[in-house]
């Protein structure tokens, strides 16, 4: 009589363990499911950033063919072209899109200052150090890659600075809208700010602001016109390494879409009024992972 009951006790158990062992299966697989779906929603969402921020880098290389194409090109680069006016931030369906210009030739190029016998370029980045407030440090002392000859390539991001030990995070961050590496190697004097302007030997401070202050709306048309102004008569300075255009531009493109946010810093070298190349782009998804994609 309890046999009929104990198989029937087996078998209700068996399927309660069979049932407990497909829910389990189950819910492993709707969970799988779940994140399968929040993974691709993600990608989708960060290639329409991408996507965006693509758009808005194609507005800032126009905007830089415009003034190439226009009468003088930017044989002489100045403030008061399309590339430098603030652009409005562009309403999009859920965001915005963002973006900045600036010249790369209004920054000391700190690839000047790694050679060690060039003494020029190396006492102007020790000035703006000192005026900028900065820890005195030494480019040359990087270590450098080399090419088939064995010669020292140059640098290509001022991260690089972060070898040496005096330069931290911060000193970085100071030094970011001072110093760039390019392949230009002139300080553009119709876009400079006051600190880099000083930075040129013969050049204080004071001087600098009211010069940078007082620059003609179009610029000055050569550097013997910038060094013909009557304030800086009987000063010793060396025009080498100086200049009044440039072809080196970084665009600031920020996108916003539904909360979400990126950033793509994009380098842009004008090649005639028909190219604008972009030479490196720096892919920031949040405040740190920074990501460098070079073309």
């Amino acid at each position: 009589m309890n046999k009929p009951r104990a198989q029937r006790g087996v078998a209700l158990l068996s399927v309660l363990l069979i049932t407990a062992l497909v829910t389990l299966v189950v819910s492993n697989m709707l969970a799988r499911q779940r994140l399968s779906l929040a993974s691709s929603s993600h990608l989708v969402q960060h290639q329409q950033l991408w996507q965006l921020a693509l758009s808005g880098e194609s507005w800032a290389r126009s905007q830089l063919q415009e003034d190439a194409r226009s009468e003088g090109g930017l044989l002489v680069t100045h403030l008061g072209q399309h590339w430098a006016r603030p652009a409005p931030a562009f309403p999009i369906e859920g965001g915005r899109i963002a973006i900045q210009i600036v010249d790369l030739g209004a920054r000391l190029n700190f690839n000047s200052a790694l050679v060690q016998d060039d003494v020029i370029p190396r006492a102007r980045y020790q000035r703006l150090l000192a005026l900028a407030q900065i820890k005195p440090h030494d480019p040359a002392a990087l270590s450098r890659p080399l090419d088939r000859l064995g010669r020292p390539l140059p640098l290509s991001d001022i991260s690089e600075l972060r070898q040496l030990p005096e330069v931290d995070r911060d000193t970085l961050q100071r030094l970011s809208p001072l110093v760039a590496a390019y392949e230009q190697a002139h300080i553009n004097l119709n876009t400079a700010s006051a600190l880099v302007l000083a930075s040129i030997e013969g050049i204080d401070l004071p001087t600098a602001q009211t010069l940078a202050q007082s620059r003609p709306s179009k610029g000055y048309p050569t550097v013997a016109a910038f060094l013909a102004n009557p304030m800086l008569q009987g000063r010793d300075i060396t025009p080498r390494g100086l200049s009044v255009n440039s072809r080196q531009f970084r665009a600031t493109i920020d996108v916003e879409l539904h909360g979400r946010r990126l950033r793509l810093v994009s380098d842009l070298r004008v090649m005639n009024a028909e190219q604008v190349r972009v030479q490196q782009r720096t892919l920031l998804p949040g405040p740190s992972n920074a990501h460098l994609l070079t073309e």
